[in-house]
């Protein structure tokens, strides 16, 4: 083997142990909802967007989507808070997302303008991507508590929908076939406290003596109801802060709960906060949560992060260990179908603007900024051409193409001006031969400050 067919093969071998978490890295993804929803093939996972700073600054909610669990697609700013005229800014918290009839219904929690207490409001989209639109105008969960927080949504086998809620004790509506109101003959006019028990939740708050845990765990928020085989299971944020990841199950939905342990133990992820969801897709299972561990994250700039595992033989989780590899891809991507700019394993220094609406891009292009796609399957006939299609509205960069690393191979480059703001396609031929299973990195050289430029798709042809 020559020296540089070895530096390839080495530069491959660097690139298939790269950490995978966190999941996105262009912007902060805090409190991940993971959703696969019916006649869908994607796997969806809703997130609150933090822009960091001292505390949480939170304005929008977006929808990421992978059918190989290592390129994802950011499908720009689905639900913004002002969707909600009756929410205050900087209080997009925890959502998730679940599919009924035509609609996609994705509940959410914000505070009141004007009120420091979270409520909980539902926006409505026919699309799993949006936007989404605000389905009531108002609240559909208001105690006037300040415990409003983190909707949990689940449809049962025979139909009926339960919503979950809460900070500090836990909650839940039967929701009805409309999925904007609920049930108002149980519970308190609809709402149905679940006893804050050791036996429930592994241990309780002392609220009245310095909020004390007395016993291994206790519920504090964050709550995550599934099903699978029968069992119910009820994950959720434990034992004050800084929180780790506990869960009970039941035989019902409405419960009694019956603690069973810990699902991610306290351990340095660099954020005091933990939220999580699991999930089952192609076989495989999955945990999602999300740390701190992005370059310049922390507490208040989270980003979602995965682990797969396998249940116990008795149906119990085991516990799990935060880690930066993250999860392995279950499929290769095609470069020679059309694939969208905001799909991606990693984007450095771009933004991704737009909605499912108006169109979604990438922008905020600079000389620093790069995109890698993972796991690219060439095949055995070589590749001869890259075609873009991209717009500039007085923006000029050079559009470098490598294998596998930002120094990897060059196998082409474009040289991108203005097109009036106008969507053009553009290609170039690539230099030698493309085969086999490789990353790629767009790398962006000699970009101009004037103007702007936002990528659409790419696509290779033999």
């Amino acid at each position: 083997m020559n020296r540089t067919l070895h530096l390839i093969c080495m530069l491959g071998l660097w690139v298939s142990v790269q950490a995978q978490n966190p999941c996105i890295h262009h912007l902060y993804t805090a409190d991940p909802a993971p959703v696969i929803h019916e006649g869908n093939d994607s796997l969806y996972v809703y997130c609150d967007i933090d822009e960091g700073g001292r505390f949480f600054t939170m304005n929008e909610w977006r929808v990421f989507s992978t059918v190989d669990m290592v390129n994802w697609t950011d499908h720009g700013s689905a639900l913004p808070l002002s969707a909600f005229a009756w929410a205050g800014k900087n209080s997009a918290w925890a959502s998730q997302c679940v599919k009924r009839g035509d609609y996609y219904y994705w509940y959410v929690c914000a505070q009141k303008d004007k009120d420091w207490k979270h409520g909980i409001g539902v926006a409505r989209s026919k699309k799993p991507s949006g936007p989404f639109t605000d389905a009531l105008g108002r609240p559909l969960i208001w105690t006037d508590t300040g415990g409003d927080i983190d909707p949990t949504v689940f449809i049962d086998d025979d139909g009926q929908a339960y919503l979950y809620w809460g900070n500090n004790k836990v909650m839940y509506a039967r929701l009805n076939p409309d999925m904007i109101s609920y049930d108002t003959s149980v519970g308190d006019n609809g709402w149905v406290t679940v006893p804050m028990t050791a036996q429930s939740f592994g241990g309780v708050k002392d609220n009245d003596k310095e909020k004390k845990i007395i016993g291994r765990d206790a519920y504090e928020e964050g709550p995550w109801l599934s099903k699978r085989d029968g069992k119910y299971y009820l994950s959720y944020a434990a034992g004050g802060v800084p929180e780790h990841i506990a869960y009970s199950m039941s035989d019902s939905p409405e419960g009694p709960w019956l603690y069973q342990g810990q699902v991610m133990p306290l351990q340095d992820t660099g954020s005091f906060t933990n939220h999580s969801g699991v999930i089952d897709y192609k076989g495989k299972s999955y945990f999602v949560y999300h740390t701190g561990r992005l370059p310049g994250g922390g507490g208040f700039s989270r980003s979602f992060a995965i682990e797969e595992f396998r249940y116990n033989a008795d149906g119990t989780i085991p516990e799990l260990k935060a880690t930066d590899a993250g999860v392995p891809a279950i499929a290769t991507l095609s470069p020679y179908i059309r694939q969208q700019a905001e799909t991606m394993n990693c984007g450095e220094h771009i933004k991704v603007v737009g909605n499912e609406a108006t169109g979604v891009y990438v922008s905020d292009i600079s000389e620093n900024s790069s995109i890698r796609v993972k796991n690219v399957d060439f095949g055995i006939k070589k590749a001869k051409r890259f075609l873009l299609r991209y717009a500039s509205d007085g923006g000029r960069v050079l559009l470098v193409i490598r294998l596998d690393g930002k120094d990897g191979v060059e196998i082409a480059r474009m040289q991108l001006g203005d097109t009036n703001g106008k969507l053009t396609e553009c290609s170039t031929r690539i230099q030698g031969k493309v085969t086999g299973i490789h990353d790629i990195v767009f790398t962006f050289e000699e970009a101009s400050e004037a103007g702007t430029m936002k990528l659409d798709w790419w696509q290779f042809r033999r």
